[in-house]
């Protein structure tokens, strides 16, 4: 081995070290020091004594390694035209995602957990074709949340849902029409538009199918995600069926799909944001909203089995990115 590869060896473990520790220093700050832990066990405690409660509990935790294969196939797919990688190391791949996505606002990170488990595919384009999954997963939340909100706010109906109407078309034409993409080329300074041309192409990869397989996939992970997320509320005796309990869940993840937050915060902004979406709707159903501090707990608990306990996995998967290549490699 010579010296720039020894060199290039001992700098990829240095970055791998700092991301473990980095990892685990966030992580131990939002579960272990968060101010609201207490109360959180303490309404598990209180909760979980009815053993069909704790059941649905368990139910919720069944459904996570589900979710996350989902989208493992979703992420096989948007990757195929770059590197056709197997279901195992598509599924690894969504851990090592979630540990990067720590790092950054909304878990916009995610993608460089991914990208750098790739053996030979080119990483900018890699990097380019997580717009179509993002986007697929937008137009699921997007659909979804503002159907919750013209049945949430009972006045202006029409005019939020003919508006509603146009979002959702608007959205649907540019996805399945995401090659229209190749046309913002002309944003691109003229100096660096031959070096980027090659990479917009990644746009054209996809034909009309693949993409509504995307979609669809991305329709699938939103409902058992939010399935997980009414089988917590039923587990903390909250009354409201399956739709009633839809409405606020669909709205909340509207909401913090346009808030901005980091990790760090995340469970404080999503459990903030649900606890005022639910206690105005349990009022306006005529129940008493003083449920709405289970909300928050169900949705911490929510946020641990799909976010942090992956992450966690994925901080010990961090020695198989690859964040340097040989120059056959690549």
């Amino acid at each position: 081995m010579n010296n720039k590869a020894k060199i290039i060896k001992i700098a990829e473990l240095s970055v791998k070290i700092v991301i473990l520790l980095f990892g685990i220093l966030i992580l131990y700050k939002k579960l272990i020091i968060n101010q609201n832990v207490t109360d959180i066990i303490a309404d598990i405690e209180d909760s979980f004594k009815n053993k069909s409660q704790f059941a649905l509990m368990l139910l919720a935790i069944f459904f996570v390694p589900l979710n996350l294969y989902l989208e493992a196939i979703k992420w096989k797919l948007q990757i195929k035209p770059i590197e056709n990688i197997s279901n195992w190391k598509s599924f690894l791949s969504i851990f090592t995602g979630m540990t990067a996505g720590m790092f950054f606002p909304n878990r916009m990170g995610n993608f460089l957990g991914r990208i750098f488990m790739l053996e030979k595919g080119d990483r900018i384009k890699a990097a380019m074709v997580t717009i179509v999954g993002g986007m697929a997963q937008m137009i699921a939340t997007v659909c979804i949340g503002l159907l919750a909100l013209i049945l949430y706010v009972k006045k202006n109906y029409v005019l939020i849902g003919i508006l509603s109407v146009l979002i959702i078309i608007t959205l649907l034409l540019l996805y399945f029409n995401i090659h229209l993409l190749n046309y913002f080329q002309f944003l691109i300074p003229k100096k660096f538009k031959e070096k980027t041309e090659e990479y917009f192409k990644v746009f054209s990869l996809y034909d009309k199918k693949e993409l509504l397989k995307i979609l669809l996939l991305s329709f699938v992970r939103y409902f058992l995600y939010t399935f997980q997320f009414v089988l917590l509320i039923w587990a903390f005796g909250i009354p409201l069926t399956y739709l009633k309990a839809m409405i606020p869940i669909s709205l909340t993840y509207l909401a913090m799909m346009i808030v901005p937050f980091i990790t760090i915060t995340e469970i404080a902004v999503r459990g903030s944001v649900s606890v005022v979406i639910f206690e105005n709707w349990l009022m306006m159903n005529g129940i008493n909203s003083s449920y709405g501090m289970m909300v928050f707990t169900a949705s911490s608990l929510l946020w641990i089995f799909n976010i942090a306990i992956p992450a966690i996995i994925g901080l010990f998967l961090t020695y198989r990115l690859k964040f340097f290549r040989n120059k056959d490699e690549s």
